[in-house]
């Protein structure tokens, strides 16, 4: 053998070595015993995809149609088993819920959409409907309710047909093959897991999204449980499958703004063609005032809690986190922004210094020189904005910071009040925080900028 083929070979085999073990160590999950093919899958998730069509009122807004397929195809593409001709279709309803039929088919409903704060939440949703097609857990179920009631029926193999006539099975949220097991939750959830990460996305917002359901205490999630059993530790399960991964590779996705442009045409549709999707939906200047409950966003280098009811649009140089009816003529109005800052290289003493004399921190001077330049350049677009407190001292992550206390116009009209935070990063840049809220309304919105940056982690 030629020494250029002979390293080629070795090269290959010590590759191979050391990929395999880490691919390994993920969950191999077979699908439950079932008497039939995954192409019966097809053939019978497409006989009641025929009759749901019938009966519900899949939304017919183009844009849609394209984000939530093209979402669910780039999770399909990381999805474990046999390649099923997955479909993905919205359901005008404000009830959450979701249906995998057998083969492929999945449906989610307007009212899941909305309920889910950021893309990842969604994804974590389509994840887990495409874990139980994997698993076939559909088609297992029927077979289990045939061996059930034909006991002394030894075939292997049983038609589709059959099957469906025997035991009565139409589409419906009751249909024996939309009803799973707590077990079958849990083993979705791994797939899920799988898939999200081979995504890109953080598998724990599966775990947030389904916190967020249960604690939704309308009458909008009764099929949703009825059909998706609470799974115990579900949290801790999917952390462990995440370990076994090896954590999540490379960027983590964030939020995308066409989610947001989606969760927006779903609900004018709404408002016009079905029922309200919220039913106590304020109007555009009454804000949702903050959860007390937080959940945890990741990003790229930075780790935060913030509330619930509140969604998080990652831009890629800035986050924002606020209630659906934050942002007012393309300006926030109630909610935070995160975003960095790059100073000029100034180790003065600035307008903002924590200390007034010679021989203080070096860092500390440059904080406040950083934050003196990024106030500079705030002003530029906001000639009205002015410094109402300041030279308070805090700590970000356990890194010196500033707190300085605005006033601005607000997008509202009237005065708003800015609470801003500026904390230095090793890399020279300026991280800062900017809290927003109507003067008179800040009160009750200062308590949960607060608590979202003193949960700050960075990654960075």
């Amino acid at each position: 053998m030629p020494t250029k083929i002979k390293n080629a070979a070795f090269f290959v085999a010590v590759l191979l070595l050391l990929t395999l073990p880490v691919l390994a160590q993920r969950t191999n999950l077979r699908p439950a015993g079932n008497l039939f093919s995954p192409q019966q899958d097809i053939e019978m998730g497409r006989a009641l995809a025929a009759e749901a069509e019938q009966n519900l009122t899949i939304v017919d807004q183009s844009n849609a149609n394209a984000y939530i397929d093209a979402l669910g195809h780039q999770l399909t593409a990381h999805a474990p088993g046999d390649r099923f001709p997955y479909q993905f279709k919205i359901i005008a309803d404000d009830a959450i819920n979701a249906y995998a039929l057998p083969g492929g088919s999945i449906y989610v409903t307007s009212g899941l959409i909305n309920a889910a704060r950021n893309e990842p939440q969604l994804a974590g949703a389509l994840a887990h409907e495409i874990g139980h097609v994997v698993l076939r857990h559909g088609t297992a179920e029927v077979s289990q309710a045939y061996a059930d009631r034909l006991s002394n029926s030894t075939r292997s193999r049983i038609s589709v047909n059959d099957a469906m006539s025997q035991l009565n099975i139409h589409f419906d949220r009751d249909s024996i093959p939309l009803r799973y097991t707590r077990e079958e939750e849990r083993q979705a959830d791994a797939v899920a897991t799988q898939v999200m990460s081979g995504t890109g996305f953080d598998p724990q917002q599966l775990v947030q999204f389904f916190q967020i359901v249960s604690n939704d205490r309308s009458n909008r999630t009764t099929d949703f449980f009825d059909n998706h059993p609470n799974v115990v530790n579900r949290a801790a399960n999917v952390r462990a499958e995440l370990q076994r991964l090896g954590d999540v590779q490379g960027k983590v996705r964030g939020d995308s703004p066409d989610f947001h442009s989606v969760q927006e045409k779903l609900l004018a549709l709404n408002a016009n063609s079905w029922r309200p999707a919220v039913s106590d939906r304020r109007t555009r200047t009454q804000a949702e005032l903050p959860s007390t409950r937080m959940v945890v966003y990741r990003g790229r280098d930075i780790e935060f809690s913030y509330p619930d009811n509140w969604r998080v649009s990652d831009q890629g140089d800035s986050i924002s986190i606020g209630p659906d009816n934050g942002f007012v003529s393309g300006s926030l109005a109630y909610g935070m922004t995160v975003a960095t800052f790059d100073p000029q290289n100034n180790r003065s003493f600035g307008r903002n210094s924590l200390f007034g004399v010679p021989g203080a921190a070096r860092d500390t001077a440059s904080l406040s020189s950083a934050t003196d330049q990024l106030l500079d350049q705030l002003r530029q677009s906001n000639p009205n904005m002015r410094v109402v407190r300041s030279n308070q001292r805090t700590r970000v992550d356990g890194s010196a910071a500033m707190v300085t206390l605005l006033s601005n116009d607000s997008p509202l009209g009237g005065t708003e009040s800015d609470w801003l935070v500026t904390t230095l990063r090793p890399n020279g840049l300026l991280r800062y925080f900017i809290g927003v809220a109507p003067q008179r309304e800040f009160g009750q919105y200062q308590n949960a900028f607060e608590q979202i940056v003193s949960s700050v982690r960075f990654m960075d």
